[in-house]
This record gives C-alpha cells, sequence and structure tokens, in this order.
C-alpha cells in the first residue's frame, strides 16, 4: 500500500508542475498578432498573418506619439493592397494609450514606419 501513495503524490506532483509550466509559458509575451510600440521603437519587427487577419498595435503607457504608414524611412509610400488606415500621405497618429486593430485584407509584403521616429520600421507579410 506505501507503494501506491508514494506514485500518487509522485504523480501529482509531476501533473501540478506541468500546469504551472503551461500558465508561465505565455507570460511576458504579446499575442503572435500584436505589435508593441516602444518609444523610438516597434517591439516586433516583423510579422507574419493571413489576408484578412489583424494585427493590434498597442502605444503602451511607456511608449510616445507615432504616426505609422505603409512606407519608407520618414516617409508614407502608398501601396497597392496596403490597409487604407495605413495607406495615406499623412499616416496614422497613435498617441500613448492608444491601441487599434488594423486589417491586412490583401496578401504581400508590407513596411510600416513611423514617420517620425528614423529606424522605426517593420515588416508584416501577409498570405
Amino acid at each position: 500500500m506505501r507503494t501506491g501513495k508514494r506514485i500518487g503524490v509522485l504523480g501529482g506532483g509531476v501533473l501540478c508542475m506541468a500546469l504551472v509550466a503551461l500558465l508561465l509559458a505565455g507570460c511576458g509575451s504579446a499575442p503572435a498578432n500584436q505589435v508593441e510600440m516602444g518609444v523610438a521603437a516597434f517591439q516586433q519587427t516583423s510579422v507574419s498573418i493571413k489576408a484578412g487577419q489583424a494585427i493590434h498595435f498597442v502605444d503602451p503607457a511607456s511608449g510616445g506619439t507615432h504616426i505609422i504608414c505603409v512606407g519608407e524611412g520618414l516617409k508614407c509610400v502608398p501601396q497597392t493592397g496596403a490597409p487604407d488606415a495605413l495607406n495615406t500621405a499623412d499616416g496614422m497618429t497613435f498617441s500613448t494609450g492608444d491601441s487599434r486593430d488594423i486589417v491586412f485584407p490583401t496578401a504581400g509584403t508590407y513596411n510600416i514606419v513611423c514617420i517620425i521616429h528614423p529606424g522605426m520600421e517593420m515588416t508584416v507579410t501577409v498570405s
């Protein structure tokens, strides 16, 4: 009888450890389709999604003002198939604390830039 109890306790301990590992696996990481903006950089440099899916852009409390668009360098450069919200000459403004979902309807590769922060860019690949 004693052996059976030990196995039960050990099995319960292993199960508990596995549960804790699963719960901690997602800690500290953003969802796959979420892009956070730092003071002058995107936290992710690339994201891959399927046509029709959205990316959740977040400007957290530690961020700052950003104006993002499809473009190159510090310029908005419209691109066929890009989301209307990011395919403008003026870009989309994010203030500290803002978040928005932007749907990418068409397959392609899109370079997203912040026109007020040199080097703040990322690539969105839509399949």
